[in-house]
């Protein structure tokens, strides 16, 4: 059995100390599909929000992680653009969605151990006009012209599996089968993680759906119909991490990282996930019990995730997440919100970052709604306007099929 004693020395140690996204005049929410500047350009106006939200200069960060799949800007560049006098860390992880945590992990590790003073930590893609997830599959179209289909992709590409979803849908198909999960218990997740969006104004679907919207909309590999899926977005989220004391002296109230745990384990069949070997590890650093985490946000690149995940955690068993989110149970004021913001299918996909983001932000009060004084934590509670949680103390964020997550905590 691995010892979790050194992923408990982390615990409460550092923080978040400001968040922010690629905002401007145009783009206010920091999301859309149509960016018009470079990635760089996306990086740098996330990193000083971000910065800005903290109040701390951006020549004061020392550090930088960043994740992506061959279309970011790498660490070194963004620091030089915000003037960084010293560069003490730089790494730039290569991965999608398996990365969103492990990001934080890696600048909480240079933090803790005196390398870095602040590490920002951000994820910028111009992922709907640039680098395109949804087009991974291009090669596909190659087979059987004779033209070479390079690395893993040659083992994949004479199967038709042309992208991420022909590639996740299998594992859901499967997992649906065994369990008897119906497109329309999909429906209902997709069309509570939109009712948050109608609240959010970073998000790009903002419009309310319903069950039959969900069934009717267009089909784009068996399971999945378009609104199962997430979006394609041209979008940078930034976090600033640092220790909880210095935290303490900026300008935000402070959200700590408890626990942040990444976990690749070998899978043994498609419907299996890391959560099983994962979760009890990142509570047992947290110091907490599942009972204890008051807000979830899950990895939702496609609507099966979300679902499969509160199960894989072990709020309920396989096969009745589909009965967990009913009568209100993940609801802003039901017993486990899940997927406050909208979610990747709604707010906008920036590779899983933007959903621990939203914790963030939740923990400290000042989610971004339609309530005239969001900003300043001053929320109604009229769920036609507000998504501001009541009073949450703690909050899980976890990558793409339990590959890591993080546990964070109000400072």
């Amino acid at each position: 059995m691995l010892s979790t004693r050194n992923e408990q020395e982390f615990r409460d140690k550092t923080a978040v100390a400001g968040i922010g996204y690629s905002r401007s005049p145009g783009v206010p929410g920091g999301i859309t599909r149509r960016s018009g500047v470079s990635v760089q350009t996306l990086a740098v106006r996330a990193a000083i929000d971000a910065c800005n939200n903290a109040g701390l200069d951006p020549r004061e960060l020392d550090g930088a992680v960043c994740y992506g799949l061959q279309d970011t800007v790498r660490p070194r560049q963004v620091l030089t653009a915000l003037g960084a006098r010293n560069i003490n860390w730089d790494v730039m992880l290569e991965g999608g969605g398996n990365c969103s945590s492990l990001c934080y992990l890696t600048a909480v590790q240079a933090v803790h151990h005196g390398i870095c003073n602040y590490v920002l930590v951000y994820r910028a893609m111009n992922g709907r006009t640039g680098v395109r997830m949804g087009h991974s599959g291009g090669w596909a179209s190659q087979v059987g012209t004779g033209r070479r289909v390079a690395g893993p992709s040659q083992f994949i590409s004479v199967y038709g599996l042309a992208g991420a979803p022909h590639q996740f849908a299998m594992g859901a198909r499967r997992w649906m089968d065994l369990y008897g999960v119906t497109s329309r218990d999909l429906a209902n997740y997709c069309v509570h993680a939109r009712s948050n969006a109608v609240k959010n104004p970073r998000a790009v679907m903002r419009d309310p759906i319903t069950v039959e919207d969900h069934q009717s909309s267009r089909m784009i590999v068996d399971p999945y119909h378009i609104l199962d899926c997430c979006l394609e977005t041209d979008v940078a989220g930034a976090v600033i991490i640092t220790t909880a004391e210095r935290a303490r002296d900026l300008k935000r109230r402070p959200v700590l990282v408890s626990a942040a745990i990444n976990s690749q384990a070998p899978l043994g069949d498609i419907v299996d996930t890391g959560f099983p070997k994962m979760m009890p590890r990142l509570l047992d650093a947290a110091g907490i019990e599942l009972k204890d985490i008051d807000i979830y946000e899950p990895y939702d690149n496609f609507s099966d995730s979300a679902l499969r995940a509160l199960e894989e955690i072990g709020y309920c068993k396989r096969g009745e997440g589909k009965d967990f989110i009913l009568d209100g149970r993940i609801s802003l004021d039901g017993e486990l919100p899940v997927t406050t913001h909208g979610g990747l299918m709604n707010e906008g996909y920036v590779h899983g970052f933007n959903n621990g983001m939203e914790a963030v932000q939740q923990l400290r009060g000042d989610a971004e709604d339609l309530c005239p004084n969001w900003s300043e934590g001053q929320h109604t509670y009229d769920r036609t306007i507000c998504r501001q949680v009541r009073d949450p103390q703690t909050a899980l964020f976890t990558a793409t099929s339990g590959g890591g997550g993080i546990i964070f905590k109000r400072g």
